[in-house]
């Protein structure tokens, strides 16, 4: 019982803190196909989701389609929409056998010790959040851990619940704090190619009126956290009236 409680306040504090980069296992990088491809957006991060689809890939990487939490749909752009079926891209590498000749030579001398989970399963993956400018869209590459979170689902620290409106939004976007914040209050928002949009905070006030009518019509992104934890991410439409 002392070993289940310890491994769930560990995988606990895996997914409060996700902005740890001792979380990842940077080693890894010195075995990733083609790194040059990959554009780092965050050297460490954790994600939660449910499995789409699982494949292998002729570099031995697995290719991992996950349908992320609500929270987490900043993370995914229009490359990921169109050529990902809105699934963010995971990928532990040489997670089997390497069939592609210019790729073995990466995988040598490494063992994979991410387990795979199967389509449909609700997991975490830690891993580096990266930009593959090939094909442009987001992706956890490489993976360090992948971890189901069924039984951590309900340990979250205290937070205020956000409430966003309208959507869509024409002149502005209001986020809504059910309480006032003890701690400041951050707020990013960027496009569907993952360019910034606009930054801000909030810590005296509940209320924070932001404005979209110099913004293009279009689907937005929005990340809201507080002391780097995730209170809350996901999408608005703004559409301007005529």
């Amino acid at each position: 019982m002392k070993y289940f409680i310890l491994s769930v306040l560990v995988i606990s504090s895996l997914l409060i803190s996700n902005n740890s980069e001792a979380q990842c296992d940077a080693t890894l990088w010195s075995h990733v196909y083609h790194s040059y491809r990959l554009v780092v957006n965050k050297q460490c991060d954790t994600v939660t989701g449910i499995v789409a689809a699982i494949w292998g890939e002729a570099d031995g990487d697995m290719h991992i389609r996950l349908n992320v939490d609500s929270r987490f749909s900043f993370m995914i752009n229009a490359a990921n929409v169109s050529g990902e079926a809105g699934c963010l891209v995971c990928e532990p590498i040489c997670a089997t056998t390497c069939t592609q000749s210019d790729a073995i030579s990466s995988c040598a001398g490494f063992t994979n010790t991410v387990f795979l989970p199967a389509a449909g399963e609700r997991v975490y993956v830690v891993g580096s959040y990266v930009t593959d400018n090939v094909h442009g869209w987001n992706e956890i590459h490489p993976v360090t851990a992948i971890g189901f979170t069924t039984a951590i689902e309900n340990i979250e620290p205290n937070k205020p619940f956000v409430n966003i409106y309208p959507n869509p939004a024409s002149s502005y976007v209001y986020v809504k704090l059910s309480d006032k914040p003890t701690k400041p209050v951050h707020i990013v928002i960027s496009d569907g190619l993952g360019r910034l949009a606009g930054q801000y905070q909030m810590f005296d006030t509940q209320v924070i009126k932001i404005p979209t009518d110099f913004l293009p019509e279009a689907t937005y992104y929005y990340h809201i956290s507080q002391d780097d934890i995730l209170l809350k991410g996901g999408s608005f439409v703004v559409i301007h009236n005529k």
